[in-house]
């Protein structure tokens, strides 16, 4: 099926009273520019999961690892229904920035997708929501790190399969790694701003 029919087939889907909730949310945290967007589909999902949740909404967060890019790893978006993915910052691949995604179209250098219930991480996004001003704290990735390799590794051994299992921790191990590179590089970007007597940036880039 090609992409037009698909999408064709996506709006001729019956809404639910919820849908159209989570509809009206996700208008309100869409990131319209890729300049916005860039870094942000994590972050943005999150707020959008926690809007939700505060409404009684319990929502699912779909994860593709990305390859081919300098700029991110991964790609976060909001799972709609069994077809679909409400995509806060599909203006990354997108050019018309359609919330709507069809899960079974998206570029095929969006591999390996996975699902997490976003409860296993808005308790401790709620409270680092309120304080945050730029990127989202190495604290709380690493929560959010070992929770994915918790929830994952917990699937692997349900299904018995060992070979699943190993390449979870594997992909953990790899994930630690890289936040341990990127605290030495914002330890090292905040000692040069001191020396050069600037402040603190505010950018967000994870």
């Amino acid at each position: 099926m090609n992409l037009r029919a698909e999408r064709a087939r996506s709006d001729t889907r019956q809404v639910t009273p919820q849908q159209r909730l989570l509809l009206r949310l996700a208008a309100r945290h869409r990131l319209r520019s890729v300049v916005h967007a860039r870094g942000r589909c994590f972050s943005v999902s999150l707020d959008l999961a926690l809007d939700a949740h505060k409404r009684g909404l319990a929502v699912t967060l779909l994860r593709w690892r990305v390859t081919g890019e300098d700029d991110f790893v991964d790609h976060w978006a909001v799972r709609f229904d069994d077809a679909q993915a409400l995509d806060l910052s599909s203006v990354q691949f997108d050019p018309a920035g359609r919330l709507l995604q069809p899960i079974g179209l998206y570029p095929e250098q969006f591999t390996d997708r996975r699902e997490y219930p976003a409860s296993l991480f808005l308790p401790t996004y709620a409270r680092v929501a309120l304080h945050r001003r730029g990127r989202l704290p190495l604290s709380f990735l690493g929560a959010v790190c070992t929770a994915m390799w918790r929830h994952d590794l917990g699937g692997a051994l349900r299904r018995f399969s060992l070979l699943d299992a190993a390449g979870v921790t594997l992909r953990y191990g790899a994930r630690r790694l890289v936040l341990g590179i990127e605290r030495w590089r914002r330890n090292l970007e905040r000692r040069q701003r001191r020396l050069r007597g600037e402040p603190p940036t505010g950018q967000t880039i994870l």
